[in-house]
């Protein structure tokens, strides 16, 4: 009975030491990815298809995205309205790409008019589930930020959070 209670004291402790301080525990979710990103391909709205590496920014900016969801739609609106993100924009320092992500061709061509003109907008064909393990991401909408060599620098962050990365 003792080494249950020893187990479990040892077990509390670790957990508690390791909850303690963000500063000195690197973001797991900032790793790398399985699948190189530069090798991602969509199509846009004209039905070409493109591959991530021939964006050209020195960030980029996925955004990928459920036309039909709440979530999604009110995290659009907020960022269109951005002017913290439009001049990053503007300057060349970041490029958005949105992506469709539920897989369904009609709602995301009746969205599409949501989408700023500054963004290029696209869509998977492949649908949700590869883009939710190619970039592991858990939920939509779901930003991810890559450098301009398509290394992941951010996953699944806040929209506030991609300023604050950007005001440093």
């Amino acid at each position: 009975m003792k080494s249950i209670y020893l187990y479990l004291a040892c077990m509390l402790s670790i957990s508690l030491f390791a909850c303690q301080g963000t500063g000195r525990y690197p973001d797991t979710r900032q790793g790398k990815l399985e699948a190189l990103p530069s090798d991602y391909e969509f199509i846009d709205i004209d039905g070409t298809r493109h591959l991530l590496r021939d964006i050209k920014g020195n960030y980029k900016l996925l955004v990928f995205y459920d036309p039909s969801a709440v979530e999604s739609q009110q995290e659009i609106a907020v960022m269109k309205q951005s002017v913290p993100l439009a001049h990053l924009i503007a300057s060349g320092k970041l490029s958005v790409l949105a992506i469709c992500a539920t897989g369904d061709l009609r709602f995301w061509s009746s969205y599409r008019k949501h989408i700023p003109a500054q963004w290029l907008n696209g869509f998977d064909i492949k649908g949700e589930e590869r883009i939710k393990s190619y970039f592991s991401i858990s939920s939509l909408p779901g930003l991810v930020l890559l450098n301009n060599e398509n290394q992941l620098i951010k996953i699944e962050m806040g929209y506030e959070s991609l300023l604050s990365f950007f005001e440093q």
